[in-house]
């Protein structure tokens, strides 16, 4: 039987085709080449992106990264915060350099009969009746969460402060630290100088009768303190600065301090400096000392400091011991301001 044969490609053809197959394979490997030297740009992931719907799902069409992507946690924030290579404090903090008196007393130069404190204006002049201590250290900018337009938190217990603190790096301020950053060097009552004024700070505010059931139950909670709600937005008010650049240590909210750092031996650990809103005392040294750790309330809140991390060593501060409950502690309380209205609150409530 016949078997047909198939004609094979002529001499040039093979040629030809040999050619073709040898340029292939020496493209791709040059792509290779190319890619492996000059890989192609990737465009840079989006913080978040991961938690964004796909396009076609949900509202449909691709969503816009700046809009989806989640807004920060008050701690992620802070804890963000970039320090500059060799300064003493992130850039959310401001560095507080100088001597923090441990006896000064604010001496009233003109009193008021129509206001739930008594002092319109103090004297000038006043020295400290003791040695001064040095300091350096940092504090954050704002009350927390540090961040301009936030709203301050409120309803932290002295507790939750110092962890909130610790979270990011930093500790709850020492009551002296506090107090220094507030006075300034020129040791001044309010960050802004010695007479009060119902501005530039958020301060003098009517007062609202509180439902303190209402603020226990998580229930109600919430609904309680937005009735109560007079703080402003961090940042609302450029002029109520201290001298060391930090904001509404006046008003605003109530602030927890660590009196236990100052003095290891003293039975009233949880301090409130500040004053907040209302009608209250406002002034950067006089102190609140009447609650326990556990207490919490509508309008207390905190901020944190830290060690400066710039390498220039400082002498560790001295405790500050003061006469927790003497008469002279009394008698400056009394001249300045009637009690808080949640003085008489149980400590741990």
């Amino acid at each position: 039987m016949h078997q047909a044969m198939t004609a094979l490609p002529s001499a040039r053809t093979r040629s030809l085709i040999v050619s073709i197959g040898l340029g292939a394979v020496l493209g791709l490997a040059g792509v290779v080449v190319i890619q492996h030297r000059w890989p192609v740009p990737q465009r840079p992931a989006v913080p978040g992106a991961s938690l964004m719907p796909s396009a076609g799902h949900g509202s449909g069409g691709a969503p816009s990264p700046v809009a989806s992507q989640p807004l920060p946690s008050p701690a992620q924030a802070s804890s963000s915060a970039h320090q500059p290579p060799g300064q003493a404090c992130p850039a959310d903090m401001e560095l507080v350099e100088g001597h923090f008196c441990p006896a000064l007393r604010y001496v009233c130069a003109e009193f008021v009969d129509d206001k739930e404190y008594s002092c319109a204006q103090y004297a000038r002049g006043q020295r400290c009746q003791v040695a001064s201590d040095y300091r350096r250290y940092c504090i954050d900018r704002y009350e927390w969460p540090n961040r301009v337009g936030a709203r301050p938190l409120v309803y932290v217990n002295w507790h939750q402060a110092k962890a909130h603190c610790l979270e990011v790096g930093k500790r709850l301020c020492r009551r002296s630290e506090w107090v220094l950053a507030c006075e300034g060097p020129k040791r001044l009552p309010y960050p802004w100088g010695f007479v009060r004024h119902p501005s530039p700070c958020n301060v003098d505010r009517s007062s609202v009768p509180f439902d303190a059931l209402a603020l226990e139950r998580t229930e109600s909670r919430e609904e309680e303190l937005a009735r109560l709600w007079q703080a402003d937005p961090i940042g609302s008010h450029p002029d109520c600065v201290s001298a060391y650049g930090v904001y509404d240590m006046s008003g605003n909210v109530d602030e927890w301090t660590d009196n236990l750092a100052d003095n290891p031996g003293t039975h009233k650990p949880s301090t409130l400096n500040g004053g907040y809103w209302g009608p209250v005392r406002d002034t950067c040294r006089l102190t609140t000392k009447s609650h326990g750790p556990r207490f919490r309330f509508y309008q207390v809140g905190f901020r944190c400091c830290r060690d400066t991390a710039d390498g220039v060593q400082v002498p560790p501060p001295r405790p500050w011991i003061d006469s927790e409950g003497a008469p002279e502690e009394a008698a400056e309380r009394s001249a300045d301001s009637s009690a808080d209205p949640y003085d008489e609150l149980e400590g741990d409530l």
